[in-house]
């Protein structure tokens, strides 16, 4: 990811985090496909990398930034952004995240 798309992700995270979601979808919109696509897979390749090695703890431990990554994942497929079959594979990780934090309250 370049400088530049670094920046945005961070300002999409600030959005999130202060819950300015109308914000958040303004800047979404304006922002081209390619790189929504780029910022996207990054963020959720860290939550998958996590999910695959099976460290649930840190996934709940930083369940804000699993929340930032599914809504981005729920854009872009709205956008149809992400081809179904990723988005579909996205959806079932979060679903996999939910259900055990769920099952550990």
């Amino acid at each position: 990811m370049t400088e530049e798309m670094h920046n945005l992700n961070t300002d999409f995270k600030e959005l999130f985090a202060e819950n300015k979601l109308n914000e958040l979808i303004k800047l979404l919109d304006k922002t081209s496909p390619d790189t929504l696509f780029t910022i996207t897979n990054f963020n959720y390749n860290i939550v998958r990398g996590y999910l695959d090695s099976a460290q649930f703890e840190l996934l709940k431990q930083y369940i804000h930034f699993v929340a930032f990554t599914s809504f981005l994942c729920e854009y872009a497929g709205t956008r149809q952004i992400l081809e179904e079959p990723d988005f579909n594979s996205m959806l079932q990780s979060f679903h996999h995240i939910l259900e055990y934090i769920q099952q550990n309250k």
